[in-house]
């Protein structure tokens, strides 16, 4: 799921990407938005990778769309998958999920929508 601005108009945040693994060649990703594992932030991140370097294994230069500097350099084992189709828009409920308000306010109505029926219908 897009959580932030960097791909834009690309991808936007709430759009919910759908990947595949990457491809076992080095040069299958150049031009394409992949998700890769950054040790830095602790956090997927979902960019384009722009360059290869092909030297004791492939190692890749992203860059969000909106950026204007690349990230540092990816290595291949880093990199989760490529991104092959985006549902626009379906991971808004989950990133509202993550704030405490909100997941409470979805809590409770999860409990007045079915655990409250559920529960006179079993009386």
């Amino acid at each position: 799921m897009v959580s932030s601005y960097s791909m834009e108009p690309t991808l936007e945040v709430g759009d919910l990407v759908i990947i595949v693994p990457p491809g076992k060649s080095c040069g299958s990703l150049l031009g394409h938005v992949a998700i890769y594992y950054s040790p830095i932030y602790y956090d997927y991140i979902v960019h384009r990778v722009i360059a290869i370097k092909n030297t004791q294994g492939c190692i890749y230069t992203f860059k969000g769309d909106a950026n204007s500097l690349s990230d540092p350099p990816v290595p291949y084992n880093d990199v989760v998958g490529v991104v092959v189709f985006v549902i626009p828009q379906l991971g808004f409920l989950s990133l509202s999920y993550r704030t405490p308000p909100t997941a409470a306010l979805y809590t409770l109505g999860f409990i007045i929508l079915v655990v409250i029926p559920a529960y006179l219908l079993d009386r």
